[in-house]
Formats: structure tokens, sequence, C-alpha cells
């Protein structure tokens, strides 16, 4: 076998094994220049979505929404989710959300990097 191959064998199977001893699961993707970033299903989006509508004194931030997968500004506060939301939904733990006026985002509370953006307008069925 090549070097070249020998070489593509031992990522994968470094990669693998980083993956396994971090406990990422099926549902999360990788991102070579960022963390774990869990998927969501539509079913899932829409329980975080209405779980954090139920919170009426969630504060709404006045700013222009970053994107998923950038950053989000340290002056922008986090809040938690529900607990009812993290027992349901085991992906989201470590992550807050951050309210906008149009949108929810779910962000990765370590690293505060935007993991979801999900529209304050509910899709149709």
């Amino acid at each position: 076998m090549s070097r070249y191959g020998m070489g593509l064998i031992v990522t994968v199977l470094v990669v693998a094994a980083a993956a396994a001893h971090s406990g990422l699961s099926s549902n999360m993707t990788v991102d070579s220049a960022k963390s774990a970033v869990p998927e969501f299903s539509d079913e899932e989006r829409g329980r975080i979505f209405d779980g954090v509508m139920r919170i009426s004194d969630a504060p709404v931030t006045e700013m222009v929404a970053p994107e998923v997968a950038d950053s989000l500004p340290e002056e922008v506060p986090m809040q938690d989710l529900p607990s009812d939301i993290i027992r349901e939904i085991p992906l989201v733990r470590g992550h807050k959300f951050v309210k906008f006026d149009d949108r929810i985002l779910v962000v990765s509370s370590a690293s505060r990097l935007v993991v979801a953006m999900i529209p304050r307008y509910k899709l149709l069925p």
C-alpha cells in the first residue's frame, strides 16, 4: 500500500476515534474549522421553537443576527434553554439560545458558535 493510502487510513481512524471519544452521535457533524454541530430534525426544531416561545420574559436582542457557524459577539447575552427541552432533546445539552425579532439562535455555551437558526414563523406542515 502506498504511503498516501496508509496516511489516509490513519487519518480516518484518528477522526473516528476522536469522534467516539468525544461522544459524537450520528446526529452531529464535524465542521473542519469548528467543533461538533448538532443537526436538529424539523420536529426537534419545532419543539425548541415552542419551548423558547413559552418563555414570555426572554429578552429580544436588538442587533443583526449572526449566521449559522458564526460566533455570537461577547456582548450578546445568551439564555438557558428550558430544562424540559434539554430532557427531550439531549443534543441541546451544552447550548443556550438568543431570541431575535425574527429568529431564535441555538448557540454553543462554550464556544458561542451559532449552531442552528430557527425562524420565529413556523413552517407549514
